[in-house]
């Protein structure tokens, strides 16, 4: 779920202020003293802290001992994070917990990083008569470990709901700082605020900032660092989550990685864009089997509702045994992510977003201005889409246009690197070049659905008219988008949209 916060700041003695009817219909309940006792692991270098990333276990209060905090997005200054609890003993750091944070700690190991005992007075807010927040004030005793003690006093106000009214939110922060509570431009968790500086040190990988005179070697850590963040970031999603979105992102920026390495492969040292773009593509195969499931999952629930209901019983064959597959992919997604390959790439991409290796010849190619040399570069792989699209012929085999589907990809991606040298005209070509892939893309995915249909009905027979029908709208479907294809791709080629480039 979604944790959405206020935190303030107050001294000992401040005496909050009553909220009751900080706005009409606002009531608060009965007050409840609480004893918590909280250890946070991390790093020694605190990497989960300087990610924005807390991991803790907790005694004092029903329900699961051990909760994983992740960053989200959030409109306003209220502190927003993910909020992943799980119901296991205390000791050791649960299996499941270790392997979602593995990507933000890296080969690094996890261990008790700071002690937080806290005496909290909480209280339900309602308006009217409804679960509005939860108001806690908390005196903390932070011990870090190996280090001093410490003790603050932080009053928090968390939202029931993911939404909030914004005339009561004021009230109600307006009262609190009429009490003497004061509050920071941005919200900090408790453990971070306990364990000091070092907690808010950069994370591992930072997108550095990129203007049109940017050098070579900043527009290259740029790009790179966007696609290893966005990695690491949806790695503890797929690993807890069940949601088809989180492990869509993480495959599209392990295939954005690989591709940018080609695209930057002039610039870079080729032994290291060889060893990276191989263990992304083992990488991208590997989740690949769950996203395609998850795929063809989306796409045959659609259609079998399509089917007459004389249907029905090989229609529950067909969903039982898809059930099977996409578990099947599921558990091999797992597998791969908690395997000793995968934790060693995320090493090397880490190091190479930090400190990417350039070839050694022309000398200083990194401190080069970068539109002076990525016009040539980005453009390539545009010019290999085109002249692949005009030797396509119009009864060309599907796997020819997966071939251009790919092609595509590469010259999306090497758009989207040039668009904080170029800004509109690049993003404008690699939005046309977008639609070109996500036509194909959705072409692919019906030829992957029929090649699963037919290897269903082989091993269920009484599938076989089912799986057949299902056949025929996929290859419905291929026809019209065999159409929508030469539409996108007659916008996308369009000579205005690729000048800048030349």
């Amino acid at each position: 779920m979604i944790e959405r916060e206020f935190k303030l700041a107050a001294e000992a003695g401040t005496e909050l202020a009553d909220l009751t009817h900080a706005v009409p219909g606002m009531s608060v309940g009965p007050k409840e003293t609480l004893q918590l006792d909280a250890v946070y692991y991390d790093t020694p270098s605190l990497a989960l802290a300087r990610w924005g990333v807390t991991l803790r276990s907790r005694r004092g209060e029903p329900g699961p001992i051990w909760t994983l905090k992740l960053p989200a997005a959030s409109s306003d200054t209220a502190l927003s994070r993910h909020e992943i609890m799980f119901d296991e003993p205390l000791g050791a750091v649960p299996a499941a917990v270790h392997t979602a944070v593995r990507a933000y700690t890296g080969s690094q190991s996890l261990a008790p990083a700071v002690r937080l005992q806290t005496e909290r007075t909480q209280f339900d807010v309602e308006l009217d008569g409804h679960p509005f927040a939860k108001l806690c004030d908390d005196t903390v005793v932070a011990q870090v470990a190996g280090g001093p003690i410490n003790v603050f006093r932080e009053v928090e106000l968390e939202f029931v709901g993911t939404q909030a009214e914004s005339a009561a939110v004021s009230a109600i922060l307006e009262r609190l700082r009429d009490s003497g509570c004061t509050d920071d431009e941005v919200p900090i968790a408790k453990a971070l605020r306990a364990l000091g500086p070092r907690a808010f040190d950069p994370p591992d990988v930072v997108i550095p900032d990129v203007g049109k005179r940017a050098t070579v070697g900043v527009l290259v850590r740029h790009v790179l660092s966007k696609s290893v963040v966005q990695l690491i970031d949806q790695h503890a999603r797929v690993c807890l989550g069940d949601q088809p979105e989180d492990l869509h992102q993480f495959r599209v920026a392990a295939r954005r990685l690989r591709s940018d390495l080609r695209t930057f492969a002039s610039l870079l040292d080729s032994s290291l864009t060889t060893s990276l773009r191989d263990e992304l593509g083992w990488l991208g195969r590997e989740v690949g089997i769950g996203r395609d499931a998850d795929v063809l999952a989306e796409r045959l629930r659609s259609q079998l509702s399509q089917l007459p209901k004389r249907d029905a019983k090989p229609v529950g064959v067909l969903l039982n045994h898809l059930a099977a597959t996409t578990n099947e992919a599921s558990a091999h997604v797992a597998a791969t992510l908690e395997s000793d390959r995968y934790l060693a790439l995320i090493d090397a991409l880490v190091e190479t977003a930090r400190q990417p290796k350039f070839a050694t010849r022309p000398s200083g190619l990194a401190d080069r201005v970068a539109r002076t040399i990525l016009a040539k570069v980005a453009y390539k792989p545009l010019r290999r889409l085109s002249r692949a699209v005009d030797d396509l012929a119009l009864d060309a085999p599907d796997a020819a246009l997966h071939a251009i589907r790919i092609r595509a990809k590469r010259a999306r991606y090497a758009a989207d690197a040039v668009v904080p040298l170029y800004g509109k005209d690049a993003r404008r070509l690699a939005n046309a070049l977008a639609d070109v892939q996500t036509v194909l893309g959705k072409f692919q995915d019906t030829t992957v659905a029929e090649a699963w249909l037919r290897s269903a009905a082989k091993a269920l027979p009484s599938t076989r008219v089912v799986a057949g029908e299902l056949i025929e709208f996929e290859r419905a479907d291929r026809v019209q988008l065999r159409a929508e294809f030469r539409k996108v791709w007659k916008r996308a080629s369009r000579p205005k949209l690729h000048k800048f480039l030349r």
